[in-house]
């Protein structure tokens, strides 16, 4: 039975990514443009094609996921509430990562966005898309406790420039970061309110970021970035480390007060996001070999570090280790 719900899931995941990613990535191209013409503004090509990239991934793989939950995919309007979060965040983690805002001034544009006068395009469309979706969400009181969550993280990451950071520092600013930044979304959503859906999403959060990070390692140590990835010097204790959170991530799912079958099939299709983070341990597992710890990462090439998910044999890991975590049982 899991075996058919598997490659049913994994069948029409595979032909709705076919068809669904390029419409979504032409659509939130324009989209881009439009916003773009409304504020006399222009985003820099790499801007443009990460929120239209990360928007395309999460809406397929994530945000339909859960609203497959009551029988359906997102609609327009959750679409672009969607399209406008991707907006909002890439602007907003310029602000952190290319100093154009002091943190007081991030925190009066985050607080009290309408008494701060924008000085920039990038200024503008950030309060233009915080405030839409401050506007738009059914529960605005706790739609903003959660950004500001994700706001209080971000600050505390600016601790992983800081060579004394603690693995326990470490591993809460990634996990709040992730969670908070994928709670978020959940708001977007006009289904009814599942409040056990919260930890799902945070938790998945949490396994997304750590996966980034396994994935940025050599980027991160070119840009001085110190995260627990970086960190590792045993292949067994970074697997047990992530491997406990993706357990947690399939305990959220468990728990969801729908059908089995709906359970399994959003099991199934989030542990495809987990597999990744599996395909870059088993990497650092080649890398460790017969030694008792990992080699220095400073000593390697760029090519030992870098996951290439073009490849055939990280494709055929993805599925393996999918299905080998995705069974859901039922207590």
């Amino acid at each position: 039975m899991y075996l058919f719900s598997f490659i049913k899931s994994i069948g029409n995941l595979t032909l709705k990514t076919f068809w669904g990613l390029q419409q979504s990535e032409k659509w939130a191209t324009a989209y881009l443009h439009s916003v773009e013409a409304k504020f006399n503004g222009k985003f820099d090509k790499k801007t443009l094609e990460k929120i239209v990239k990360r928007y395309s991934i999460q809406q397929h793989f994530i945000n339909d996921s859960f609203s497959s939950l009551f029988g359906r995919n997102n609609i327009a309007i959750e679409k672009e509430r969607n399209l406008l979060y991707f907006i909002m965040v890439s602007v907003y983690d310029d602000f952190f990562d290319d100093k154009t805002l002091t943190l007081e001034q991030i925190d009066t544009i985050f607080y009290t966005p309408a008494q701060f006068t924008p000085q920039t395009f990038f200024e503008t469309v950030f309060i233009y898309t915080h405030t839409s979706l401050l506007n738009q969400v059914a529960d605005r009181e706790k739609y903003f406790k959660d950004f500001e969550g994700l706001h209080i993280a971000q600050k505390d990451s600016l601790e992983q420039f800081n060579a004394q950071v603690t693995d326990e520092a470490l591993l809460s600013i990634t996990t709040r970061k992730g969670g908070y930044c994928l709670l978020m979304c959940r708001h977007y959503l006009d289904t009814p309110y599942l409040p056990a859906t919260d930890e799902c999403w945070y938790t998945l959060g949490g396994v997304i970021q750590l996966t980034n990070d396994l994935y940025d390692i050599y980027k991160d140590m070119q840009e001085g970035i110190i995260t627990l990835a970086i960190r590792a010097t045993d292949y067994q204790a970074t697997y047990n480390l992530y491997h406990s959170h993706a357990l947690a991530l399939n305990e959220s799912i468990r728990k969801l007060p729908v059908t089995k079958a709906r359970k399994s099939d959003l099991s199934i299709i989030l542990n495809v996001i987990a597999a990744f983070g599996y395909v870059a341990l088993d990497n650092l597992k080649r890398l460790q070999g017969t030694n008792n710890q990992l080699p220095a990462f400073n000593s390697l090439a760029r090519k030992e570090l870098i996951i290439d998910m073009e490849k055939s044999i990280n494709r055929l890991k993805l599925l393996k280790f999918t299905y080998q975590h995705a069974s859901i049982q039922e207590n």
